[in-house]
């Protein structure tokens, strides 16, 4: 009701604008019971591993505090974190950027999927090595990973297990006559991520812009940003060179209630 009456003296686009700040789940985003399942881990992924059984096939890394820094505190946690060693090698960066390449050459950068904040990108699902690859990591090293720097805000029990990425694409940001930034803006899910896959030194400036900061967080190569979708955050803009980053959407799959709360609770911070 309290939407429906703000929503009568809103623009269209400013109520589109509310709408998508509030999309948060499956319930809000019906797509996401869609989305999401290419990125649930297949026996497929598996060849070669020594156990049969797909959820015990791979061995969760072992995450501690010591493996990240994190700001803008909130409660008894943080919203925002970085890992300080790199999540993907070097060659792993190096195949994922190379995949999308040659997909682009054929097909070219896509510029129009995310209508209020479009990014110049390749959508995850189109690359099916990388698609592999990233299946394993969510379950070894990357949820993992979230469970950790989220905890105190997770429901507790099984919940945090039920992570999942709803979206996920390579970003590239090209200085010369390219996307050299992303305005700020707050992500339709749960937790938001993004891993750098060019080293720092092939451009200049880049990095996730924080509101709550006022400043931009930059990784190098391999590194990863994680942070509640609600901050208000943007892509810093680049002055020269070209920078690749692979972002992801994560949800809470069946905490929908939850998920709405956490939103509302932090969107302002």
């Amino acid at each position: 009701l309290a939407l429906r009456a703000v929503g009568a003296f809103m623009t269209g686009v400013q109520k589109t604008r509310l709408e998508t700040s509030l999309n948060v789940s499956e319930i809000h985003i019906p797509g996401y019971r869609e989305s999401k399942l290419p990125f649930i881990l297949q026996d497929e992924d598996l060849v070669g591993e020594s156990s049969e059984n797909v959820l015990t096939a791979l061995k969760e890394d072992s995450i501690t505090s010591d493996d990240y820094t994190s700001q803008i505190p909130c409660e008894s946690g943080h919203l925002l974190h970085k890992t300080k060693n790199q999540v993907f090698t070097s060659e792993e960066c190096r195949a994922i950027v190379d995949e999308a390449e040659r997909l682009a050459a054929e097909m070219g950068w896509t510029t129009n999927r995310h209508g209020n904040y479009p990014t110049t990108d390749i959508p995850l699902v189109e690359l099916p090595n990388t698609m592999k690859f990233l299946r394993k990591s969510l379950v070894q090293t990357i949820y993992p990973l979230l469970r950790a720097q989220f905890a105190d805000f997770l429901p507790p029990g099984e919940a945090p297990y039920n992570l999942r990425v709803a979206d996920g694409f390579i970003v590239k940001y090209d200085a010369e006559g390219g996307q050299a930034e992303l305005k700020p803006h707050r992500d339709g899910s749960v937790l938001s991520f993004n891993i750098a896959l060019n080293p720092a030194n092939e451009f200049e400036g880049g990095g996730t812009w924080f509101d709550s900061l006022g400043d931009a967080v930059k990784i190098d190569e391999g590194e990863m940003v994680s942070h509640a979708s609600g901050v208000l955050h943007g892509g810093h803009a680049i002055t020269t060179g070209k920078r690749y980053i692979v972002v992801a959407f994560v949800i809470l799959e069946g905490y929908d209630s939850w998920s709405m709360r956490f939103y509302n609770n932090v969107r302002n911070l």
